[in-house]
């Protein structure tokens, strides 16, 4: 009994920090990305989300990748309609989106998000207008960017103010992400940048990459990376994603799942507020990078410091 007395407080706390956010009128906005591909940064982005919404959030996930958008096939729905739809005005926001599991609500992206900068005012005023209505419907939106450090991926990154970063113990996938790192520390010091290891095989090796990452980040480049947690190798996650069904449903007591829940309670526990304005927010700075000449520096070629 008081287990569940204490879910119950838990789960009243959660909405009350959600509530706090809509007397704000804003939504929380996290940025989800990596600095390569196969990493399963979409598949954290889907459980995450589910995760968020059973504690009683609700959710948006918003696909971001211009190339292969994929979180529809991580959730087992098929999504028709996206950004493109709402921005040409064919289609009101509630059209485009599609609901899944828990209430969390997902919109395709892809490349719509990057055709923004080609919309005329009276277009871009009312695409806004209907983009405000996520702060409304929403406690917490979820961008999943591609992979790498492309120009477009890294605007949508520097865009946000909070960020989580995944990677896995491969070597390159570490200097890949300290690559990125280095990018957004150039741009943006002040940014919330987040680390999340995935697919470690022990608790001490995640911890290693942990340690080794975040105080290199300071020291280096004097940006300070913070602990979000890790998720260990799990067989259940590569059989969740054939199976079309986030683990956290599928296999809600298997390692990947609890670690996860974990997860969902750490980003939610550190709510702030301050400098997240809003899905309307975000997108005027995505605007603005895309305008400026020269958005962000190359990828640097040289991170021994994480060698």
């Amino acid at each position: 009994m008081r287990d569940q007395a204490e879910q119950l407080r838990e789960i009243v706390s959660k909405l009350q920090k959600g509530n706090k956010g809509k007397d704000r009128g804003y939504a929380r906005v996290i940025t989800i990305t990596s600095g390569k591909g196969g990493v399963g940064k979409t598949s954290f982005t889907t459980n995450l989300a589910v995760s968020l919404g059973k504690m009683g959030y609700r959710v948006v996930i918003i696909d971001g990748d211009f190339g292969l958008a994929n979180v529809d096939l991580m959730l087992g729905i098929n999504s028709r309609f996206g950004f493109r739809e709402l921005m040409s005005g064919r289609l009101e926001l509630d059209q485009v989106m599609t609901e899944g599991p828990y209430g969390i609500k997902f919109i395709s992206g892809g490349s719509g998000i990057k055709e923004l900068v080609n919309l005329g005012t009276d277009q871009l005023n009312a695409f806004l207008s209907s983009i405000e209505e996520l702060n409304k419907m929403a406690d917490v939106i979820l961008i999943d960017t591609g992979a790498g450090a492309t120009d477009n991926i890294v605007k949508m990154i520097l865009a946000a103010h909070e960020v989580v970063l995944i990677v896995t113990p491969e070597p390159t996938a570490i200097t890949d992400a300290y690559a990125l790192t280095k990018i957004i520390s150039s741009a943006r010091p002040d940014m919330q940048l987040q680390i999340i290891i995935n697919k470690a095989e022990s608790v001490g090796e995640a911890r290693g990459v942990i340690e080794k990452f975040t105080r290199a980040s300071e020291r280096f480049l004097g940006i300070k990376v913070k602990e979000l947690g890790f998720i260990l190798e799990d067989a259940h996650v590569s059989r969740s994603i054939k199976e079309q069904v986030p683990y956290v449903l599928g296999y809600p007591k298997c390692k990947a799942s609890k670690q996860m829940e974990l997860i969902a309670r750490r980003l939610s526990d550190k709510d702030d507020l301050t400098n997240n304005r809003g899905m309307t927010s975000y997108i005027r700075r995505f605007i603005s990078l895309f305008k400026l000449k020269d958005g962000h520096e190359s990828m640097p070629s040289n991170t021994d410091e994480v060698g």
